[in-house]
């Protein structure tokens, strides 16, 4: 009995082939393009207004999409607000990981550092400022978690790369903790004064080398 080969696709089955591939691949394309302008949307208006005035609704107009599209992309504000949350951490990891740790004297420099670098990324965008600080709800709080868990394994990991660490039980936890004091007192500046102040960078910074010197000697030696 004679096996029967494969029925091979014909030219005109190829080419329909390579179109659908085509068609899914540019839909993927314009699906991406039109969740970067709803979340640009959303960071355009909260640089005009308190996220309490802001609605679905207003960010489908600026960005000129309609609801029942957007929905597709963003079933709700939360889920845009966590779209913004996104554009932050990466913002952060992003400025963290172009840092020379070769620079800091001491690892309270770097601690210090830490602060400055954290607020400047929201205190040049008010639109940040309002989406980490003024907004509260499931979603955001998940992903500020995360981004509080990777600032402090990069911190760490810079540290490290700089100084010569004790060894110390648990490390990492320690400098995650650290890393929300400076985050708690950041959340309480703009609770107060509706933003950052020079003095609570300062303060931030200083309560996190107050809680890791609990830890850490005071001066640590250079990696060679």
């Amino acid at each position: 009995m004679q096996n029967s080969k494969p029925k091979q696709p014909s030219g005109k089955g190829k080419e329909e082939g390579k179109i659908s591939i085509r068609k899914k691949a540019g839909k993927k394309v314009q699906d991406h393009g039109r969740r970067t302008v709803l979340v640009q949307s959303l960071r355009e208006l909260l640089r005009e207004e308190d996220p309490s005035s802001l609605t679905f609704a207003k960010v489908c107009a600026r960005a000129k999409i309609p609801r029942a599209s957007a929905y597709h992309f963003f079933p709700n504000m939360g889920a845009l607000y966590l779209g913004l949350r996104l554009v932050h951490s990466e913002l952060v990891s992003a400025r963290l990981e172009r840092v020379d740790t070769s620079k800091f004297e001491t690892w309270q420099d770097y601690v210090y550092f830490l602060a400055i670098e954290a607020a400047s990324v929201v205190r040049e965008d008010r639109a940040l400022m309002r989406v980490v600080y003024g907004v509260r709800n499931e979603e955001t709080q998940h992903i500020g978690k995360t981004l509080d868990s990777t600032i402090a394994k990069l911190a760490l990991s810079q540290v490290e790369d700089r100084f010569l660490l004790p060894d110390l039980p648990d490390v990492a936890r320690k400098v995650g903790i650290a890393v929300s004091l400076i985050d708690s007192v950041f959340r309480y500046s703009f609770r107060e004064q509706g933003e950052i102040t020079e003095e609570m960078v300062g303060e931030a910074g200083r309560a996190a080398v107050a809680y890791l010197r609990c830890y850490l000697p005071e001066y640590l030696k250079h990696r060679k």
